[in-house]
């Protein structure tokens, strides 16, 4: 069952990582860039704080300070050299490889030598669900238009990730779901020190 899984996470590499064109990776590598990510994120917790009317501000900058500390050390420790799942980079042969760096396009790069769970991934989705869960989460309709506007920036940070030849479908798949947990459990940690601080103004 294991070896079926990998031969399709494999196969579902060649797919994407092969159909390209220079359009196409100048987009993804800007997309996977980590200057891209962090106007994402500042972007997404600036709304977060307008939608709290800028209140204890410096809980949100708390809460991207978790995601990335939680989901990064995480990811690394737990996962990557742990399971020592090679980057298809590492792994295997004509593999194309590119990346966004000092405002220009560099390939084959290989990256680290692991690659599962994806890094990128656990960030993304840590700052996404905790975005989402400190803004009001399901209870706000307004707040279903924000989570789609992340949702596709979050796919389509993976899909990068795959299409730049870092790694595996699977690697981001499992990073995302690790993200998923550690943003949830952030957003209910900043939510709960919120709630002190609002009854603390009140008294």
């Amino acid at each position: 069952m294991l070896d079926t899984l990998i031969s399709w996470d494999t196969d579902l590499f060649r797919l994407i990582n092969n159909a390209r064109s220079p359009f196409a990776d100048c987009v993804f590598a800007i997309i996977s860039s980590k200057v891209f990510i962090a106007v994402m994120v500042v972007v997404f917790t600036a709304a977060v704080m307008k939608k709290n009317q800028w209140k204890s501000w410096w809980l949100y900058i708390l809460m991207v300070g978790l995601c990335f500390l939680l989901a990064d050390r995480i990811s690394v420790m737990c996962f990557k050299d742990t399971v020592c799942r090679l980057r298809p980079s590492h792994a295997l042969e004509d593999v194309t490889t590119v990346r966004f760096l000092h405002w220009k396009l560099i390939y084959g790069y290989k990256g680290g030598l692991y690659g599962f769970v994806s890094s990128h991934a656990a960030n993304i989705f840590a700052v996404i669900t905790a975005c989402f869960g400190c803004s009001g989460g399901f209870k706000q309709k307004k707040n279903l238009k924000m989570l789609l506007l992340m949702l596709i920036w979050g796919l389509a940070a993976g899909y990068s990730r795959v299409y730049c030849g870092y790694h595996y479908p699977g690697d981001v798949i499992c990073g995302a779901l690790l993200g998923v947990i550690i943003g949830y459990f952030v957003a209910m940690f900043i939510n709960y020190l919120a709630k002190r601080l609002e009854k603390k103004r009140i008294q």
